[in-house]
């Protein structure tokens, strides 16, 4: 039998993001959360309202019950491979639950909240990066994010204000509200994790050296640039742009590289916010295999006009050139 060593990679890798997006979540929630009797959100915040009123079942198996109908109705939806990958990281996740008991002693709520809120988002963010999820919350999260493009944290926080909204039935209103801090900072900090790992820039190139710097770029360097015709506005002169979404740390050298075959060139560097391609695009891995999106919503987010880095290394030239 032959193995398939790029999935045995795929497998390791995966799992070893898992691993430490389980183990801050645990610390979370063992080490923050349960002390106070405090709620997270989704699946976990479920389970442990069911575990306050009644521990008697432990809360790792509790958790694993509760996700098993979303994994299914995932299954059919989203795909055989992202649900494989999403209960192997269920168990993980429940093995951290079960075994990861930090004794910390923390006496003020609110810094519990903001701490374990900004672990969880954390580790939540890392287990998403990979081909699976670990709970039913973000299964569903998914499913609205790759098809109608709603933001995962947005989804997330809506669905633990409804498990906040039917825990305060069960808990006191000042451990709801402590709760509610808690989601709120694991929605911003998985936000912010989720898009700073996978960042990539646009740049454009205007220069009369063009063609010197577009070999370099692909047959040197090997990185993809897309060659753009454009005219100046007050020579009327053609002029071709040079476009290339790059990943953060090839933007260094495209930026060393134009600036020394054209010290004169105009390079604008623009942030973006989702692209969609095999080769640089910041989509995770169930973004483009779990399914394919409809043609509708199957697009890429413009890059975002703001902010914009400008370098020009001669300053004596105030107009790019071909405008």
């Amino acid at each position: 039998m032959k193995i398939n060593r790029a999935y045995i990679k795929l497998f390791l890798t995966d799992s070893m993001l898992m691993l430490a997006g389980s183990i801050l979540c645990a610390l979370a929630i063992n080490g923050f959360l349960r002390p106070h009797e405090l709620l997270s959100g989704g699946m976990s915040g479920t389970s442990l309202v069911i575990y306050y009123k009644w521990p008697v079942i432990p809360f790792a198996l509790l958790y694993l019950l509760l996700s098993i109908p979303v994994f299914i109705f995932g299954f059919f939806v989203v795909g055989r491979r992202f649900i494989l990958f999403s209960v192997w990281a269920a168990l993980i996740n429940a093995a951290m639950f079960q075994f990861v008991h930090p004794h910390l002693v923390i006496p003020d709520r609110l810094l519990c909240a903001l701490i374990g809120g900004a672990l969880s988002g954390t580790g939540v963010a890392l287990i998403l990066r990979t081909n699976g999820t670990s709970s039913g919350t973000e299964i569903i999260s998914i499913i609205l994010n790759k098809f109608y493009s709603i933001n995962i944290s947005l989804t997330n926080l809506l669905i633990n204000t409804a498990v906040m909204i039917a825990a305060s039935f069960f808990l006191s209103f000042d451990k709801i509200l402590y709760s509610f801090i808690f989601v709120t900072m694991n929605s911003i900090a998985m936000n912010m994790v989720f898009k700073g790992l996978s960042k990539r820039k646009a740049v454009m190139i205007i220069s009369k050296r063009w063609s010197e710097i577009l070999d370099e770029l692909n047959r040197v360097r090997r990185i993809g640039v897309t060659i753009l015709s454009a005219k100046g506005g007050h020579t009327g002169e053609d002029e071709p742009i040079l476009y290339s979404v790059a990943k953060n740390n090839q933007v260094s050298e495209i930026r060393a590289v134009t600036m020394r075959i054209d010290p004169a060139a105009f390079v604008v560097i623009m942030e973006t916010t989702e692209i969609i391609s095999d080769a640089v695009g910041n989509q995770p891995p169930w973004m483009n295999k779990a399914g394919t999106a409809p043609a509708s919503v199957k697009s890429v987010t413009p890059p975002n006009p703001a902010p914009v880095q400008v370098c020009r290394a001669s300053p004596q030239s105030r107009r790019p050139p071909g405008s």
